[in-house]
């Protein structure tokens, strides 16, 4: 019998997918915002570009550099996703659909409780999760009723040396410009890291830790970063 997958963790699943097969799509859009040093970005997930249209895509290739990393076939659907993708290492994924990419996945947990995940793909970066609340039980109230509640980030903070940045993106998902590559290729590989995000659906914000091998794959996921070499784009109407 296979396994059966709750909303809340195919939508987690798909944010992770996102981040690492989107990064063709990130520079194709019409719209844009801006990063940290100012420039704008585009991004795709943005939902001002969301407008009915389509457009024919190249897919992408694996970077130059990366033929050593394990490479991962996406070879199952929603139904049952992949149980070897590992976490924090990085690795190469092929997507029937999109084509190759390069990233390292992340979560951060409470057993049983809450999660932040995250991709962190050379060329986007995604961040959602659920949080877990518990009300009910006792003496007088019957059983706890759990509820989960899935979110996706919005801006994300990443420190680099005495300052830090702040990333805006769309529906969990963040292009990756060269401030970001440099800050995250520099992070000390010798202990863990912390990002902090805030979500769309409310304000605040939240400290979340990145693990040391997760930190030291980001060393080779945005080693001697550039630009990705823009995809051949067609658009065919509506």
């Amino acid at each position: 019998m296979k396994r059966q997958f709750t909303p809340f963790k195919l939508e987690i699943f798909a944010a992770l997918m996102v981040g690492l097969v989107e990064p063709a799509l990130s520079q194709t859009s019409a719209g844009s915002y801006a990063s940290g040093s100012g420039a704008e970005v585009n991004n795709v997930f943005c939902a001002r570009n969301l407008k009915a249209s389509v457009t024919r895509i190249s897919k992408t290739v694996l970077p130059e550099g990366y033929s050593d990393l394990k490479d991962v076939q996406l070879t199952s659907d929603f139904r049952n996703p992949s149980n070897d993708l590992p976490w924090s290492t990085a690795i190469a994924i092929n997507d029937p659909v999109t084509g190759q990419s390069v990233g390292v996945l992340d979560q951060n947990f409470i057993p049983g409780g809450s999660k932040v995940v995250s991709s962190w793909g050379r060329y986007s970066v995604a961040v959602s999760g659920y949080w877990l609340y518990r009300t009910g039980g006792g003496a007088f109230q019957g059983p706890p009723v759990a509820t989960f509640v899935p979110f996706e980030a919005d801006i994300l903070w990443i420190p680099d040396g005495e300052s830090f940045l702040i990333v805006k993106g769309c529906n969990g998902v963040f292009t990756v410009t060269p401030e970001m590559a440099n800050a995250l290729a520099n992070q000390p590989p010798t202990k863990n890291a912390y990002i902090r995000f805030s979500t769309e659906e409310g304000g605040g914000s939240y400290l979340s830790q990145i693990g040391i091998d997760t930190v030291k794959s980001w060393k080779k996921v945005y080693a001697n970063w550039k630009r990705q070499t823009p995809a051949k784009v067609e658009s065919l109407g509506f």
